[in-house]
């Protein structure tokens, strides 16, 4: 039975705007307010059930307490004992990430990581109030006219901190191919199933398709709690190993290893994408919905700049497989790049010259082993005729100086042994004729057959060598070091120069050691931050900027309304005297920071509202309270 043109409580309904298991959403306007609502109303056949109504006054309770950008504003639920059981909402104009799925994969994936941050922002802050949604999916998320995404349904949301609490276990409640393995079998759903569900939704926007995926119901919940699925890389080659790594560890089996809640998340996609240049998420998503075409083209064009400055950089600190990683994503991005292909034939060029170099050295130590080995056999041989056999004098013994008798001469190696005639010249460019040790004077008549008279030989010393050189102790060679800086500014190191502009990501060489780093940037306060640079290690250090504070105020009717911003309360007109200090978090994604507020006035409708501030910057808020 359809509800449109009735009124439920002082909501009128006007269309039908969808339906799910549980209820049909309506477009509906509040008369009190004149205002355009949403009006979820559960199906008749729920609506008589307690246990029903309690799961959907819940569900009002605990989305009422969030107060986030991205998440669905509630405004009203019904009373326990009103006929129709039903929750009120803001009203979005807009349509579900669900059309963008069917259109297949966000391309580059770089947008589909934006949008996931979004989200995980927003469940990052119901995860601090302890709510959960346990339904995280396409369809939950609406796309709003301007842009700004809004996270909805929380219709079986679980709170963690209340005692009475209503379970559902041993139900299959939400949509199988989103959900955490845990809740398939029916444990405690904690902060980490919403992960899970993220990275479905993220390996979704990327590959255009669900990890796990089968015939069935049954199927499909069998490959999740098996943990299998394809490597997202094998069906797109311009995702990044970063941005793989990050879906591996929200899909993992074990919720331990996975993220332990959307914050974790939420820091992981902000560095990835400051990273490469996109600090302002949340303005990045506004274009890319107002003009996705355009848009595209233009991140393709930024990632491929930034990457192949990162492949420059790598390969001059010789950093060869990360500059190959790179490469391979810019010419996935564009395959006909020149830069990227002009450095990949230098890369096979060196590595070319490098199995030349090789090969020739092994042909050198082979020709230095063969004369060594022919020279040695005749040495041996030589030295052998030199030995008297028993009952003979030796040339010492006599005294006479003669030489001894004459010997053959040793038999010369096969002349294929001492010619190298299998090495081709061609792969041994740079072979050099190997350079003899220094010989002492008594090595140097050894070696032609005489014998020092000026000494016997008891008293012949044992032939010197030259000391091998050792370097001076020196400073240890400096390494690399990437310091990234959210949202973004300058640094610097030690007592060393500023860096000329604010970056998100700072690329420099230090010493080995601990050094200090200051983040300045022109909304900040100067922070300091030790770092210890290790040599043979990857060293990349997250810094946050801290943020300078905003000053908000007050110009409302009636001016003596209280105003409660945290733990601070003071009038209307006190604000505007003495306005609210604002302090903002320190490394934010981006330079909005989100202050909840209440104003109430005794006879006047209390409004709970959430404004978006800027470091720096004062607001002023004005508006007008509603009598009740």
């Amino acid at each position: 039975m359809t509800l449109i043109g009735r009124q439920i409580g002082r909501y009128r309904i006007l269309e039908q705007l969808g339906s799910g298991g549980m209820s049909v959403v309506y477009k509906g306007l509040d008369t009190a307010l004149d205002r355009e609502v949403a009006v979820k109303v559960l199906h008749p056949h729920l609506a008589g059930k307690d246990e029903s109504r309690r799961r959907l006054a819940r569900e009002a309770k605990a989305v009422a307490r969030l107060h986030h950008p991205n998440i669905l504003e509630v405004f009203d639920f019904s009373a326990a004992d009103s006929q129709n059981a039903y929750i009120v909402t803001e009203y979005i104009r807009g349509s579900t990430l669900r059309q963008y799925l069917d259109e297949g994969g966000i391309d580059p994936p770089e947008i589909a990581a934006m949008i996931i941050h979004e989200l995980a922002a927003a469940l990052a802050h119901a995860h601090e109030e302890g709510v959960i949604h346990r339904d995280l999916k396409p369809e939950n998320v609406m796309v709003r006219e301007d842009g700004v995404l809004k996270l909805m349904d929380f219709g079986i949301a679980k709170l963690l901190e209340t005692e009475e609490r209503m379970t559902l276990t041993g139900a299959l409640v939400g949509s199988p191919a989103h959900m955490a393995p845990e809740i398939i079998e029916g444990l405690e759903a904690g902060p980490e199933a919403d992960v899970f569900s993220l990275g479905i939704m993220l390996y979704a926007f990327v590959t255009g398709r669900l990890p796990f995926t089968a015939p069935n119901t049954t199927a499909t919940l069998k490959r999740i709690l098996d943990g299998s699925y394809e490597d997202p890389r094998r069906r797109v080659g311009a995702l990044s190993d970063e941005l793989a790594e990050i879906i591996t560890r929200c899909l993992q089996r074990d919720r331990h290893l996975r993220y332990p809640n959307a914050g974790g998340l939420r820091d992981a996609l902000a560095d990835y994408l400051t990273g490469l240049g996109f600090p302002r998420v949340n303005e990045e998503l506004a274009s890319f919905f107002a003009d996705s075409v355009t848009y595209k083209k233009m991140a393709r064009q930024r990632i491929v700049a930034t990457l192949l400055e990162r492949s420059e950089h790598f390969l001059a600190e010789k950093r060869t497989p990360r500059a190959l990683a790179s490469l391979n994503q810019v010419l996935a991005l564009d395959g006909q790049n020149a830069r990227a292909l002009a450095m990949l034939d230098g890369l096979n060029r060196a590595k070319r010259r490098r199995l030349w170099l090789k090969r020739g050295a092994q042909a050198g130590v082979a020709l230095v082993v063969l004369a060594v080995l022919g020279t040695g056999g005749y040495f041996v041989l030589h030295s052998r005729s030199t030995v008297a056999p028993p009952g003979t004098s030796t040339p010492e013994a006599t005294g006479t100086g003669t030489q001894p008798p004459s010997t053959p001469e040793p038999s010369t190696p096969p002349e294929s042994s001492t010619k190298p005639q299998a090495v081709d010249p061609a792969t041994t460019p740079s072979l050099q004729p190997a350079t003899p040790l220094p010989m002492s004077p008594e090595e140097t008549h050894a070696a032609s057959g005489e014998h020092a008279t000026e000494e016997p030989p008891t008293a012949k010393k044992p032939p010197t060598r030259p000391e091998p050189s050792r370097p001076e102790t020196s400073r240890p060679a400096k390494v690399h070091v990437s310091i990234l800086v959210r949202p973004y500014g300058a640094i610097q190191v030690d007592d060393g120069a500023p860096s000329p502009q604010p970056l998100a990501q700072h690329d420099l060489q230090l010493p080995p050691g601990r050094h200090i780093v200051t983040v300045r940037c022109e909304w900040c306060e100067d922070a300091v931050e030790p770092i210890e640079v290790v040599e043979d290690m990857e060293n990349v250090f997250r810094l946050r900027a801290q943020l300078k504070p905003s000053k908000l105020s007050f110009d409302y009717t009636p001016a003596d309304a209280q105003i409660r911003v945290g733990k601070e309360q003071r009038t209307a007109r006190e604000s505007v005297e003495h306005p609210f200090d604002i302090t903002s978090p320190r490394g934010p994604a981006s330079f909005q920071h989100r202050v909840e507020y209440e104003i109430s006035s005794p006879g006047y409708r209390t409004e709970k509202r959430v404004v978006l501030v800027e470091p720096g910057k004062p607001i002023t808020l004005r508006g007008s309270l509603v009598a009740e």
